[in-house]
């Protein structure tokens, strides 16, 4: 059987999407059977979800309504008073929508993005493969080595410990699902290296809909659009 490893980065761009995570999330949980994931991508989802509210909350204080500066000559016109109550009424909404986000943060119950998430991590179909000590050593190594993937920072070992747990769990062909150009760029590298410790053969891709065809079902017209692809599939 195919095993199916969907990278962080695919989860942290829902935030930012114009589509429907509900909708996404039904595309990714018919893949349960075939999911896997190295319990380091839920640690970096739950640390990094937080990052990326908290700048979607800043753009709406930065929109807040300023001080509108008119010239005398109009002040004392009546939709200058409707124009001031407006700007008011659009600070509250938006200071209201801030605090929600930041609740949000604070209770991933309250945010829709994890609640899927993690009710697809605590799905039974769903593999989860623990780190072990030996596995972050591993990961050190890599890193000293130079070789790929690489993390982006000097002091941090994040995908290095996702290749390394996938390759000491699986034997199965390996579909990897990221936009993390690390593993784009060092494609013939890993695929080599998965050969040779797995026996088995290792296929890189942007598209959860890559990994939809393994169920046959095409991409629901969210993720379609999601991922830039409408008009090639859809239900």
């Amino acid at each position: 059987m195919t095993v199916v490893c969907i990278d962080t980065n695919l989860f942290l761009e829902l935030y930012e999407s114009n589509e429907n995570p509900e909708e996404i999330f039904s595309d990714i949980g018919a893949l349960a059977d075939h999911l896997v994931f190295p319990d380091i991508i839920l640690d970096e989802f739950l640390r990094n979800r937080a990052r990326v509210l908290d700048r979607v909350a800043d753009d709406i204080r930065k929109r807040e309504a300023g001080e509108i500066r008119l010239p005398a000559l109009i002040r004392e016109n009546p939709n200058v008073a409707a124009l001031q109550r407006a700007g008011e009424e659009y600070n509250r909404v938006a200071g209201a929508l801030y605090n929600d986000i930041l609740n949000m943060i604070a209770e991933p119950s309250a945010d829709p993005v994890a609640r899927a998430f993690t009710g697809l991590s605590r799905d039974p179909a769903v593999r989860v493969f623990h780190r072990t000590e030996e596995l972050i050593t591993r990961a050190h190594r890599r890193k000293l080595l130079g070789n790929p993937p690489k993390s982006t920072g000097t002091d941090t070992i994040g995908d290095e410990l996702v290749w390394e747990t996938l390759l000491a769990n699986l034997a199965e062909d390996l579909i990897l699902v990221t936009r993390d150009r690390t593993y784009r760029y060092h494609t013939a590298y890993l695929a080599q290296e998965y050969r040779e410790r797995t026996g088995s053969s290792l296929t890189i891709t942007d598209r959860i809909s890559d990994a939809l065809k393994l169920i046959g079902l095409p991409a629901s017209p969210a993720l379609a659009r999601f991922e830039g692809r409408e008009g090639e599939e859809g239900r």
